[in-house]
């Protein structure tokens, strides 16, 4: 059975948490204003934090479902730009249309991924008068917001009000909104891959045995949120977890870290990596640190 060791959680992201707040290491220059897709990416002619760069961000961020986030903002900010009539409240292109247009900016996600971003933009538009901040009126955290969600769709008889995001999407989007408005909401620090492999490198995980990342990501969720109450006077302060795991996780294999990494005195990560539950593809890192090689394999 595999747990969490409270303790130990605590005591990894706090250094994370504080490195990012402190500006040390790796977080000395990277940050979320030069780093984060939210800051870098928008369509030409948008202000941050106007409505049309809310409702931009609003409709990417809910189909934001991969670690390459950065290339997905992008061609959005393009699409948008160069099709204004996509900010317009109550305009739905055709599902052949926006197919044409997502395929034409290289935003590569499949034709029912498409369809959704149309429903998306129909029910923010029709239910939230396109305003993202309504979708967390009167809630203040993530398990309030999906209780709002599924009561104000089974009035209306809809399915599924933003099919395909699900709670990491909506504290995405809460960090997002929380940088340039006055949201207040409690879990801002999305549970996703790179918190989740985090863990597993540096023993916040322990016992033996699969667990499916869902279930991690509802077992983490709170202890994140109550811990980074610490921090959440920072500015950008939830995206020093994404900014570590895509800056140096990532590349802790192939370059020496142990400078720009806070944790990398605690991490035993490379040999316990986890697999994804579809692909079963490999994340995290592949390389044991030479002070965690155990000295039967060192070479005399």
């Amino acid at each position: 059975m595999i747990q969490i060791d409270k303790k130990r959680l605590k005591e990894i992201f706090r250094l994370i948490f504080n490195a990012y707040a402190n500006k040390t290491g790796i977080f000395a220059t990277l940050r979320a204003e030069n780093l984060g897709p939210q800051n870098v990416f928008r369509p030409q002619g948008v202000t941050i934090g106007d409505k049309d760069h809310l409702y931009w961000l609003t409709l990417v961020a809910l189909s934001d479902k991969r670690t390459n986030s950065p290339i997905l903002y992008r061609n959005f900010a393009r699409m948008f730009h160069r099709n204004k009539s996509l900010f317009k409240r109550g305009v739905y292109p055709s599902l052949a249309r926006m197919t044409n247009l997502f395929r034409a900016y290289k935003i590569a996600l499949p034709v029912m991924e498409i369809a959704f971003f149309l429903q998306r933009k129909r029910h923010l538009d029709e239910l939230f008068g396109g305003d993202p901040l309504k979708i967390y009126e009167g809630v203040s955290d993530i398990d309030e917001l999906m209780k709002k969600l599924m009561a104000i769709a089974k009035k209306r008889g809809i399915r599924n009000l933003f099919p395909g995001a699900k709670r990491k999407i909506f504290s995405l989007l809460a960090m997002f909104l929380s940088e340039f408005t006055e949201l207040e909401f409690a879990d801002i620090v999305p549970i996703d891959v790179w918190v989740q492999s985090i863990c597993t490198s540096s023993g916040v995980l322990i016992g033996s045995g699969q667990i499916d990342i869902n279930v991690l990501e509802k077992m983490l969720r709170p202890l994140m949120t109550e811990l980074f109450q610490e921090f959440r006077s920072i500015k950008g302060a939830p995206n020093a977890t994404w900014i570590q795991g895509k800056m140096l996780c990532t590349n802790c294999a192939r370059l020496d870290m142990s400078i720009a990494c806070p944790i990398y005195h605690l991490c035993k990560g490379p040999f316990s990596r986890m697999r994804h539950p579809v692909s079963d593809k490999h994340y995290g890192r592949i390389q044991m640190p030479p002070q965690f090689i155990p000295k039967a394999l060192c070479s005399s």
